[in-house]
């Protein structure tokens, strides 16, 4: 049996370009994690390869790209923080500024790491106000933060506002991405301009700092 904090789940490791929200076209090392507690009908990552490695293996592999100086390593999955104790053990060994994407939900896991990272890429998913509430609280001071919503076709505009309205009564400076669909498995339609419009118009009635941003690492091709 793998032992946690000595071994985690891997599905890939790998050297490319950040393509989601503010940080899009920075060089990036990704150590995308194995394994999540939810399953959104728009996720392009689903769990394919469960691959144990330890810390050692994990640090030989990316060494080269490490000297190429990238902007930061992207801790990714899956769900990283549901192999929090694999993290503990990683993240010190690890030279590079952190860059963390989560679904934003398990804010237990995040509060034994959340002073590890530079950089917190936070889903809002729709069902979960709670966790996701306490969760960006304790990083709504962190000025790497920003929060993202996929926003799908004829998404419910309530998602939107209760995301918002939370979001600003945290703080109202934390950027909000909204990332158009890129039709992926159950989702076959993008979301119209007039999605775009409306999911724009009501968050920026709550927040001060809203963006339109694609998947353009889908558009180039690259993972």
């Amino acid at each position: 049996m793998v032992s946690p904090g000595k071994f985690m789940y891997i599905q890939d490791l790998f050297y490319s370009y950040q393509g989601e929200g503010p940080f899009i076209g920075y060089p990036q090392i990704f150590i995308r994690f194995f394994g999540c507690n939810i399953h959104c009908a728009y996720c392009d990552e689903p769990d394919r390869n469960k691959t144990p490695m330890s810390v050692d293996e994990v640090i030989d592999t990316i060494s080269p790209w490490v000297k190429k100086k990238p902007h930061s390593i992207s801790i990714t999955g899956g769900e990283p923080l549901l192999q929090v104790d694999a993290l503990k053990t990683l993240i010190p060994k690890l030279t590079l500024p952190l860059y963390l994407e989560t679904n934003g939900i398990l804010h237990k896991h995040l509060e034994e790491v959340k002073d590890m990272f530079d950089y917190y890429a936070v889903d809002y998913k729709p069902g979960y106000d709670k966790e996701f509430t306490d969760f960006v609280s304790l990083i709504k001071d962190k000025k790497g933060l920003f929060i993202k919503y996929v926003v799908i076709k004829d998404f419910p505009i309530l998602d939107i506002q209760k995301m918002s309205k939370i979001i600003s009564a945290l703080n109202p400076n934390i950027p909000l991405i909204l990332q158009p669909v890129t039709p992926f498995a159950g989702i076959k339609e993008k979301a119209s301009p007039k999605d775009i419009e409306r999911a724009f118009t009501c968050a920026k009635t709550y927040l001060s700092d809203v963006r339109i941003i694609p998947q353009t690492h889908k558009l180039m091709g690259l993972k």
